[in-house]
């Protein structure tokens, strides 16, 4: 295996970097049942850090990325094609790790909706 840069969504799901998809999954389902909203409406936000981390240790790309660059990596797509800040906004509402402490922006992006317009028609 290669070296792994950093191991935080590693740690949130509490496996090793080596872990298959399947010590992933049944971790995931474990942690995600114990904070999901529902049960526990006070753990949102280590939902989402649940959530993001299984999304991104469980597809081959993004696990990659990481596994290779780290956060950062995410955050600019590898250094080399066009970043997915604007994913994980669309996703969580404030940029790549937004929902770890970061402002969130609301769903239309940060604008605000202004009053309706009437335009009468001749």
């Amino acid at each position: 295996m290669a070296n792994v840069v950093d191991t935080k969504l590693y740690d949130i799901l509490g496996v090793s970097p080596s872990a298959s998809e399947n010590e992933l999954k049944k971790a995931y389902r474990k942690l995600a049942k114990e904070y999901h909203p529902d049960k526990n409406p006070d753990a949102g936000d280590k939902f989402k850090e649940i959530s993001f981390a299984y999304e991104v240790l469980t597809n081959p790309e993004k696990k990659e990325l990481y596994d290779r660059y780290g956060e950062q990596g995410l955050r600019e797509g590898g250094g080399g094609g066009p970043g997915m800040d604007d994913i994980f906004s669309h996703i969580f509402g404030g940029g790549l790790f937004g929902f770890m402490g970061g402002q969130g922006r609301g769903r239309n992006g940060g604008r605000r909706r202004g009053d309706d317009m009437v335009h009468p028609l001749n």
